[in-house]
């Protein structure tokens, strides 16, 4: 008997030992997997958060181009309200770069009634469904009734 639970006891050993190895060989192994698989997920977000920042991005200029109007049209407008006695000696239309849908219109005219033509142009305006906001009017004396006219255009469905 004693014999049997010595061979018995050094086989539950044996096979303890022999478990204890493979054991070990199975955690080095997971331990290896679970740094490949965290290098993985670090790659994947690390791809996301580019992207994130891309998306954002194109948010931004989506956004922007949704409130940029084309401003042929204003022009073309404003050419076709003007009388033809009236002389258009300045013109400018600029776009603000935090609110695209607003213009700044900057305009000199030369005409004998330029309150009325001031008042044709902003109708004009009215009808591409812009209208000014804050318009500032200053007569210069330059060899007849010279207006300066400075306005921000704004959408009217603002």
């Amino acid at each position: 008997m004693f014999y049997i639970a010595l061979i018995g006891g050094l086989y539950m050993m044996t096979m303890d030992y022999f478990t204890y190895k493979r054991a070990q060989r199975e955690k080095m192994e997971a331990d290896q997997q679970r740094k490949v698989t965290e290098s993985e997920r670090d790659a994947f977000k690390s791809e996301l958060d580019g992207l994130e920042v891309d998306a954002a991005k194109g948010e931004v200029v989506a956004r922007w181009m949704e409130g940029a109007r084309n401003m042929q049209p204003i022009a073309v407008r404003l050419a076709r309200a003007v009388k033809q006695d009236t002389r258009l000696g300045e013109l400018s239309l600029t776009r603000s770069e935090e609110v695209p849908s607003n213009i700044s219109l900057t305009l000199r005219l030369t005409s004998d009634n330029s309150s009325s033509e001031i008042s044709a142009i902003e109708a004009a305006l009215g009808q591409l469904q812009y209208r000014s906001y804050s318009p500032q009017i200053s007569k210069l004396q330059e060899g007849g009734d010279t207006v300066d006219y400075k306005s921000t255009l704004v959408r009217s469905n603002q």
